[in-house]
């Protein structure tokens, strides 16, 4: 039987003072993000060339990405929640770095399918919930949820270094050669969290609890598994329509992502094309994370959400269209103006949506769970459908699925008035739009 999920947390009063986040807010997560986002520059690229490089067909690969999501999607809220009851979540940070750190190693001496399939599980049980729990103490710590993509944005630019670097290290080496790139830096995420992710101290309340005890923790994570929790956030006005839409538009972005790499190899591009249709969107994304707060308040994060599915959608259509691996290399600007805004919109109007006390766990169901059941159905139906009738067809078809989901959004949050504002973070208040 599930465990019976704690209430949500009501916001913060309106009245709650506005505390000035200190000099280094944006530059401390920044470097986490350096680290994390660099590590995946090692990652994203070139996964789908080193399950290939074993053996595997596309559907075997698509089967294993698929995994991956599927463990991801109870693993990322359950993260979450620990860290939520715990109250601070530099620790799981830690503890999940230092096992994903294991989980690489095993994942890169892995032989044959049943044993890397049994290695990516557990990578998805230990790394899930890392993004989704730094994100939302980044939120916290910079003072403002606008001030999320300042943060955000160096991270890309690691990627793209990261990337071409291992592409390097690829020409050497190998697939293989990604392991000795990508585990080392997310160790050293889980080691920079604990270290530059503390919050400021806050002198608690003299009716509250001194701390969260390490039982409450646990029931709060075990909670984190429970469809109620889940439901508890979705039922916040206008989340559970958005939470549709950011599945069909995950869902799209598996299936182009997992590919792509494949795609270009198959046109005959090498590890420096491959690297260079993942980095240039990351090279654009530095730009816009950093002018998103501008581009929000002028415009409303809602509307530059469906502004990020609609470009998504644009970059998945050229790449359906074209033989080539140049234009399928350009066309990668158009998914970082779709990842800059679509990503970073979403955690900023997430972040201001729910109470202070669910913020990693509504991340971890925003950015983990829903990005999860994309991935699982991305990832096995993209490898059907690709093996089937070829990469081009499957493109295509994300394409219309992101046009879909840029128009779910629109209905869900964007044509409507947003609600009042109100305090959702520790370090200042919030509203439904800025």
């Amino acid at each position: 039987m599930d465990p019976v999920p704690p209430p949500l947390p009501a916001p913060a009063p309106a009245t709650a003072p506005v505390t000035a986040p200190p000099s280094t807010a944006v530059l401390r997560p920044a470097i986490v993000y350096a680290l994390l986002f660099g590590a995946q520059g090692a990652y994203l690229p070139y996964i789908p060339i080193y399950l290939a490089s074993t053996g595997l067909d596309l559907g075997t690969v698509g089967a294993l990405i698929a995994l991956f999501a599927a463990v991801s999607l109870i693993a990322a809220p359950s993260w979450g929640a620990l860290a939520d009851g715990i109250g601070d979540v530099r620790g799981p940070v830690l503890v999940a770095g230092v096992l994903s750190g294991g989980a690489i190693l095993l994942l890169a001496v892995a032989v044959g399918p049943i044993a890397l399939a049994l290695a990516t599980a557990l990578l998805a049980a230990t790394f899930a919930g890392i993004i989704p729990m730094v994100d939302s103490q980044t939120v916290r710590l910079v003072g403002h949820r606008d001030r999320f993509g300042l943060a955000r944005a160096p991270g890309s630019g690691a990627f793209v270094v990261v990337a071409f670097a291992t592409g390097l290290v690829l020409a050497r080496t190998g697939p293989g050669g990604m392991f000795l790139v990508y585990g080392p830096l997310v160790v050293l995420t889980g080691l920079g969290a604990w270290v530059l992710l503390r919050l400021p101290r806050v002198v608690a309340p003299a009716t509250g609890p001194a701390r969260r005890s390490s039982s409450g923790a646990a029931n709060r994570a075990l909670a984190g598994l429970s469809p109620g929790t889940i439901l508890g956030v979705l039922r916040t006005p206008r989340l559970g329509v958005f939470f549709v839409a950011a599945v069909v538009v995950w869902t799209s972005h598996a299936a182009l992502q997992g590919f792509i790499s494949i795609r270009v190899k198959e046109l005959g591009g090498d590890a420096t094309a491959i690297a260079a249709t993942w980095s240039l969107g990351a090279v654009i994304e530095v730009f816009l994370m950093s002018g998103f707060p501008g581009l929000a308040r002028r415009f409303g994060a809602e509307r530059m959400i469906v502004v990020g599915a609609f470009a998504f959608a644009i970059r998945a259509l050229i790449c359906a269209l074209v033989d080539d691996p140049l234009p399928i290399v350009l066309a990668s600007a158009f998914g970082g103006v779709g990842f800059s805004f679509f990503y970073v919109g979403t955690v900023t109007w997430v972040a201001g949506s729910v109470g202070r006390g669910v913020q990693a766990t509504a991340q971890g169901i925003f950015s983990g769970t829903s990005n999860s059941f994309g991935a699982i159905v991305g990832s096995v139906v993209g490898g059907a459908i690709g093996g089937a009738f070829g990469l081009p067809a499957l493109f295509g078809l994300a394409a219309a699925g992101y046009a879909a989901g840029a128009v779910l959004t629109w209905v869900a949050i964007a044509r409507r008035t947003p609600p009042p504002a109100r305090s959702t973070l520790g370090q200042g208040s919030t509203s439904g739009r800025r």
